[in-house]
């Protein structure tokens, strides 16, 4: 009887190993997809904290504000940091225009919805 016990013990401890390596794997496999979507988060949340502020936000005033912009996992050492603004800066302004917080204004400008 105290080898099942025993034996059923060791198959639960390897069950448990395995699920926390498939876990461990498919957050390193998706971390790279995560932190660009952290750090489009934040730089929205700048872009609309300043729009609380003033009535139209232009493209390069986007990319002032974006810059240097950091966004980085819980116990995790990798961080994304915005470097090319201009690439970004588009990136964010379509997935803003896509989430309808922002709508175009005259020329390079935009405004909140």
């Amino acid at each position: 009887m105290r080898f099942i016990i025993a034996g059923f013990g060791v198959l639960l401890f390897a069950a448990v190993t395995a699920v926390l390596m498939v876990w461990g794997m498919r957050k390193a496999y998706f971390q790279k997809e995560t932190l660009a979507k952290m750090l489009l988060s934040k730089s929205a949340d700048k872009v609309m904290g300043y729009l609380k502020t003033h009535d139209v936000v232009t493209e390069a005033e986007m990319r002032k504000l974006v810059a240097g912009i950091s966004a980085g996992e819980l116990y995790s050492r990798n961080r994304a940091v915005v470097q090319d603004d201009p690439a970004f800066t588009a990136r964010l302004i379509d997935a803003m225009v896509h989430d309808g917080l922002i709508e175009k204004a005259e020329g390079s400008a935009y405004r909140k919805k």
